[in-house]
């Protein structure tokens, strides 16, 4: 079965992943916001989230590059196949644990759709402490490259 899924999400994970500088502080800020709105009204992602995160990736020259790369090759196809997107047990396996405490924010919504699991690597990913380090653990980008590509 193949998922119809919005590309922005999938298209910045791919390109944060590849993307060789780190985040200016304002950008992780910005991130963490996307990560929050995500977190706390899932809904408001057509109307303000996306907006958000659209704007963190146009003010950093190469991450709007690689975005721009990942869109356009996601646009082309129809469908991403099931077995290419995340998993509960993926998204998991990116919280950052300590002894005493999850860092970041635990995901709220339920892993039953796809649409939901890339909303919580998305606020995984930028609740993170290392955002750069946390999107280089999300194994499943690596796949979806090889069958873009």
């Amino acid at each position: 079965m193949n998922i119809k899924i919005d590309n922005t999400m999938m298209a910045f994970l791919l390109a944060f992943q590849d993307l060789k500088s780190s985040l200016n502080e304002l950008e992780k800020q910005q991130l963490k916001e996307v990560a929050k709105q995500l977190n706390t009204q899932p809904k408001a992602w057509k109307n303000y989230t996306k907006k958000l995160l659209l704007e963190m990736i146009a003010a950093n020259c190469e991450l709007n590059r690689l975005y721009q790369f990942y869109k356009t090759r996601l646009e082309n196809l129809e469908e991403i196949p099931q077995d290419l997107l995340p998993t509960e047990a993926e998204t998991n396996k990116l919280i950052v644990r300590d002894s005493v405490m999850t860092k970041g924010y635990k995901p709220k919504s339920e892993a039953s759709g796809y649409e939901n699991q890339l909303n919580n690597v998305v606020i995984v990913v930028g609740s993170s402490e290392t955002p750069e380090e946390t999107v280089k653990k999300a194994t499943f980008l690596e796949k979806v490259k090889e069958f873009l590509l």
